[in-house]
């Protein structure tokens, strides 16, 4: 890095106020134009890691005689607004942060869920006994980790998202650090004493999670209700109650036309039945807006080319799914041959 010259460094003294010197400690008598290079280095800690690596890559420039492209760096959405007040004006700032932290809530976790997922499927399907049961176990525990660290997300988003209600309402928000803190914090809480059924009983994510080890268990048997899974514990409703027993459900990758297993699978925004590419198009004909009743059976809904989209998750546990269907039945042909 570029040695500050005598001249430089006796103007940056003489900005210096007298407070902040104090502070610092007591004067030093001034020292000759080595030492210099010595008061610039014990100033490096006090500057951003931003300002450093811009500096080092402004010194590589420098001696290269080439432009260095910075490396793009991924903050939090940290709000900084300081304690100043906020009134209806700034609104549409809050509202902007609060979608930030939504954004990169779903960017850094959904990519963890597949993942802990398919491990934990592959543990249900190819190992047995004790083992299995204690690894998935720890898989469990992890799946539950990261939906707590989303939640951490979300709780910065519902506090901004408060926020932002209240100018919109007119309000005026004096002390806004204070107050974005304090409900982060108030949320965090509520969730901490939460039970695990609480928590846990009604997330998608973590349904998704226990619907894939339960398929790879107990083929075509539909899974219990959530709640089943969890045990009970101070606090839960009643088993009995009704408002709880959610789940009973039994994933079909059947395509409704053809009968097989879906490929290219493409699902209706408007009911949520899925159908393999090739079999949907030509029974809906070529026209993206010519309307024909849903094939699945017992759907009455009206569906087009235009409400169709890709499902690649879907393919891809289709795809899972067929494979084990041909595996189970190479177990069953091996037996009739040994019996």
């Amino acid at each position: 890095m570029p040695v500050a010259s005598s001249s430089r460094t006796s103007r940056k003294h003489r900005r210096a106020p007298s407070s902040d010197i104090e502070e610092e400690g007591p004067s030093q008598p001034q020292q000759p134009h080595d030492d210099v290079e010595m008061d610039d280095e014990d100033e490096q800690p006090r500057r951003s890691r931003k300002s450093v690596k811009k500096e080092k890559k402004r010194a590589q420039k420098d001696s290269d005689g080439e432009d260095i492209p910075e490396e793009e760096e991924e903050d939090l959405p940290v709000p900084i607004l300081g304690n100043q007040p906020l009134d209806r004006s700034q609104a549409a700032k809050v509202h902007a942060i609060a979608g930030d932290w939504a954004i990169i809530r779903d960017k850094v976790h959904r990519v963890g869920y597949g993942y802990i997922t398919e491990v934990a499927t592959s543990i249900a399907e190819f190992t047995e006994g004790e083992k299995a049961q204690k690894a998935l176990t720890q898989v469990d525990n992890l799946m539950l980790e990261l939906l707590d660290a989303e939640y951490e997300f979300t709780a910065h988003e519902k506090a901004l998202d408060d926020i932002h209600q209240r100018l919109a309402r007119n309000e005026k928000i004096e002390g806004v650090a204070h107050v974005y803190g304090h409900k982060v914090q108030e949320l965090l809480e509520t969730y901490k004493h939460r039970t695990t059924r609480q928590k846990y009983a009604k997330n998608d994510q973590y349904q998704k999670f226990k619907q894939a080890i339960y398929e790879v268990q107990h083929p075509d048997v539909a899974m219990p209700p959530l709640t089943d899974l969890i045990p009970r514990e101070d606090g839960d409703d009643s088993d009995d109650d009704d408002d709880v027993q959610i789940g009973g459900v039994t994933q079909d990758y059947k395509c409704p036309l053809t009968l097989t297993i879906l490929v290219d699978p493409l699902t209706s925004r408007v009911c949520g039945h899925s159908y393999s590419a090739a079999a949907i198009r030509e029974y809906l004909g070529s026209s993206r807006n010519m309307k024909k009743e849903c094939p699945a059976t017992g759907c009455k809904k009206e569906i087009s080319l235009a409400v169709l989209e890709s499902n690649k998750e879907l393919a891809k546990r289709a795809r899972e799914a067929a494979r084990r269907e041909r595996a189970r039945e190479e177990d069953s042909g091996d037996e009739e041959v040994i019996e």
